[in-house]
């Protein structure tokens, strides 16, 4: 009987230090210099010098999932990090001022979507970043610059010699879920900005490696003939707007739309979207969404031409 009154007292205790663990960390955002295990964090700290790479856990109250009630079951979940700077106030009876020095979304999918503890990469090594190439966390890309590390990077190269105490946010839902603070000293932070050109292309290369070409949703080899003659024919390819000095592959992934006149109803043009893989002219491969038209004239469709051309994706050539 003692031994089972015992058994019952420690395991209380257990659950109440797993319990008093978990409700500490809930809110919390915590960082070190290299890559951290959610399961196990380790060599955590909350003083930085110019230079060091700095990686976050950040501990939600609940699972992204349940932190969106209404999502989609398929829906990507969007969490926003936002970077300040907290500057002393002049006089003693002024509160703190925080300063907006970064800001991006991420999107979260898969297993990630079910997990309470979010890995949040802030400027990693540019060869120990889970950040990019990750199908569950997804950064924006403009042109041929990503958004998160690289940004946060180079925020961090515009700070002034001197000590700065950094404080970040995370967001769910538009409310903050959990927040954390460091400081970063040092006599020149632009060493941040080559780190975030080295991370970007860390990025792009992971980009490739991830990417797989988007599906047809129709074939048509007669079309997509006359699709590759538009485009080679068209001023983007001549000027070389367009990097590329081949297509190697073509689908079509958005199939015919009719526009019609707003007031008459009659039929002014079709549509349609293509993915187009090329060799670029430094011997990688890509891709291109590339939209095509065709005029409505005489009650007849008139000849395929290009219509114009969105940003290249990086794709390794296997991939294809």
């Amino acid at each position: 009987m003692k031994s089972i009154i015992k058994y019952l007292i420690i395991n209380i205790i257990l659950i109440t230090i797993m319990k008093n663990v978990s409700s500490q960390n809930a809110g919390e955002v915590i960082f070190s210099a290299s890559p951290i295990s959610v399961q196990q964090p380790e060599n955590l700290k909350n003083e930085f010098a110019s230079g060091d790479k700095i990686y976050a856990i950040a501990y939600l109250p609940q699972t992204v999932k349940e932190l969106y009630p209404n999502a989609l079951p398929n829906e990507k979940l969007q969490v926003e990090i936002y970077i300040y700077e907290i500057t002393p106030p002049l006089y003693e009876y002024q509160s703190p001022m925080e300063t907006q020095l970064a800001y991006a979304a991420m999107r979260i999918d898969g297993s990630l979507k079910n997990s309470s503890q979010l890995e949040i990469d802030l400027v990693p090594d540019p060869s120990e970043t889970s950040a990019y190439g990750n199908p569950e966390i997804i950064y924006n890309k403009f042109g041929k610059k990503y958004e998160g590390p690289v940004d946060f990077a180079n925020a961090l190269a515009l700070l002034t010699p001197g000590m700065h105490q950094i404080k970040v946010v995370v967001h769910c839902y538009y409310s903050p879920v959990a927040e954390g603070k460091f400081t970063l000293k040092g006599n020149d932070f632009g060493v941040y900005a080559t780190l975030a050109n080295q991370i970007n292309e860390a990025a792009l290369n992971a980009g490739a490696a991830s990417a797989q070409f988007p599906k047809a949703v129709i074939t048509d080899a007669a079309r997509e003939a006359q699709m590759v003659a538009a485009v080679k024919n068209s001023n983007d390819w001549k000027s070389g707007f367009i990097d590329a000095t081949e297509v190697l592959k073509t689908a079509i992934t958005y199939d015919w739309e009719i526009r019609l006149h707003e007031i008459s109803g009659a039929i002014l043009h079709r549509n349609c979207i293509a993915a187009m893989a090329v060799k670029t002219k430094s011997g990688e491969c890509a891709y291109y969404k590339v939209t095509f038209q065709e005029d409505y004239v005489g009650s007849k469709f008139q000849p395929l031409k290009y219509d114009g051309i969105g940003d290249k994706t990086a794709i390794k050539c296997e991939n294809l």
